[in-house]
């Protein structure tokens, strides 16, 4: 005979609704990223070779901050839809079981 496991669907549920709260929360870090890191070119000094240097690492930074930002909030929202899914197969398993049980 097979082995009986039960889902928590509660459990489930809250972290479908926690994910969520959390990619919502990773919106504030993506906005102050890309609008509020902005440096002016001007303002590491011009006509010198080191502040077009401080400038150009200033933006490959900010780049990669975006990106990182954009990966997790990818992960976060494929894990979420993941576990959602996951949420209404097992509720849908759970009632149709339920439904076969009483005739």
């Amino acid at each position: 005979m097979g082995e009986k496991f039960q889902v928590d669907l509660d459990e489930l549920d809250g972290v479908v609704r926690r994910l969520k709260h959390l990619q919502a929360d990773m919106d504030e870090p993506n906005q102050k990223i890309k609008y509020s890191t902005t440096i002016p070119k001007s303002a590491f000094g011009i006509g010198f070779d080191e502040a077009e240097q401080i400038s150009s690492a200033h933006d490959k930074m900010q780049d990669y901050m975006t990106q990182v930002v954009n990966a997790l909030q990818d992960l976060i929202r494929d894990f979420g839809g993941k576990a959602e899914r996951s949420h209404g197969a097992y509720d849908d398993q759970e009632q149709e079981t339920k439904t076969s049980m009483n005739g």
